[in-house]
This record gives C-alpha cells, sequence and structure tokens, in this order.
C-alpha cells in the first residue's frame, strides 16, 4: 500500500501561479517508485554498449536521465561522466524519500548565455515520461510558455483537481520548434539551491 503523504509545494508564489491552492494541503499517493526495477529498466533500455553505463551519447535517448547527468545537481556521484545502475537506484531513493506526492515546478528555457529563449514564448510545451518509467507517470496537459520563459506543467485528473505532477525523468516538446533530445529531471533536489525552476538550455544544435 503507497504512503499517504502530504503535497510539497515551493512557495506562496509558486502556489498561486499553478493554482495549488492556499488550503490546507490534501494526502496524495507518492507513486510505487522501484529503485531497482528502474535502474534494470534503464540499463536494458539505454545501454547499448552493455558496459553497464549510460554515457550521454546513450542518454540521447533518455533525455530526462541526459539532464539529470549535465545537471546542477547531478546524478553522477562518482564523477566519471556516466551513469550505472547504482546511481539510478540510490537517486530513485532519493525521490521516495521526500515523500512528495505532487509538486509544482517552474520550467524555465534559456538560451546558453542564460537568457529565456525568446523563440519559444507562446509556445506549448508537454513533458512525457520517459520510456523506463514503464506508464506508472502521466504526461502532462500543454501549457504555453511565458514572456519570461518559464511554464508550470502539470498532469491531469489529479486527485481533487489538484495542480502538479510526480517526480521523474522527463521529455520535452515545444509545439512549433525543432529542438530534440530535450528532457528534465523534476525533483526538487535536482536543481541550483538558489534557482526556483528547472533551467532547460536550448540550442540550435539540438
Amino acid at each position: 500500500m503507497m504512503k499517504k503523504v502530504l503535497m510539497i509545494v515551493c512557495g506562496l508564489a509558486l502556489l498561486a501561479s499553478v493554482g495549488c491552492g492556499l488550503s490546507k494541503p490534501k494526502a496524495v499517493d507518492v507513486p510505487p517508485y522501484d529503485p531497482g526495477k528502474i535502474a534494470s529498466k534503464a540499463m536494458e533500455l539505454y545501454d547499448t554498449s552493455k558496459d553497464g553505463k549510460l554515457d550521454a551519447d546513450e542518454l540521447k535517448a533518455c533525455p530526462g536521465m541526459l539532464f539529470s547527468l549535465k545537471g546542477p545537481k547531478s546524478i553522477d556521484t562518482n564523477s566519471d561522466g556516466a551513469i550505472d545502475a547504482n546511481e539510478i537506484k540510490a537517486r530513485i531513493q532519493a525521490w521516495i524519500d521526500m515523500k512528495v506526492g505532487l509538486t509544482c515546478p517552474i520550467v524555465k528555457f534559456v538560451d546558453k548565455k542564460g537568457k529565456p529563449a525568446k523563440e519559444v514564448f507562446g509556445k506549448n510545451v508537454t513533458l512525457t515520461p520517459d520510456a523506463l518509467h514503464e506508464g506508472m507517470l502521466k504526461t502532462t496537459t500543454p501549457i504555453a510558455v511565458d514572456d519570461n520563459g518559464q511554464c508550470s506543467p502539470s498532469t491531469p485528473d489529479n486527485l481533487d483537481n489538484l495542480s502538479g505532477m510526480s517526480y521523474g525523468f522527463y521529455t520535452i516538446s515545444i509545439d512549433g520548434t525543432q529542438y530534440n533530445n530535450l528532457g528534465v529531471e523534476i525533483f526538487d533536489g535536482a536543481k541550483e539551491d538558489d534557482v526556483d525552476s528547472f533551467q532547460v538550455i536550448l540550442s540550435k544544435g539540438k
């Protein structure tokens, strides 16, 4: 039986922006993450070299985990430039330990200089769980990027119509663009301490 937990939210400004509400949070189930199963599935799907590690080239097929490899709080704890099964299991366990059923993230699209990516203003964004989650997580409802390059994605049909989404590795699609291999790890421990958003860098090479 899944633990009942209180939804954790990220400040009053974020609550207001995504409609999580200012009333007492409701109990929300944490998805039934299985660290060993997710790690095994990741290696099965993406370890094409069969060396027991996932490098940046292999993770182009799993953009959410590629974000985690290159991100400010890298999943690559031994700094060898790749991710192994133990590192994946440790990260998933960190999700579980946070006891978050739904979170209300801000995803911000920036250029290589860290400025808001104007070319995606007004474009609809969708986050799709990477295949390693095997249907456990939901795809978000399309949402437009605002004039700060930001959006606050949410999955449909949440408990009591609460806004938010679950921790996980997600592929990002932006309508009307040709950006490929975009992804993000939605996990509060994956972003910089002094930044309130998950920053996704856009470049013409992607």
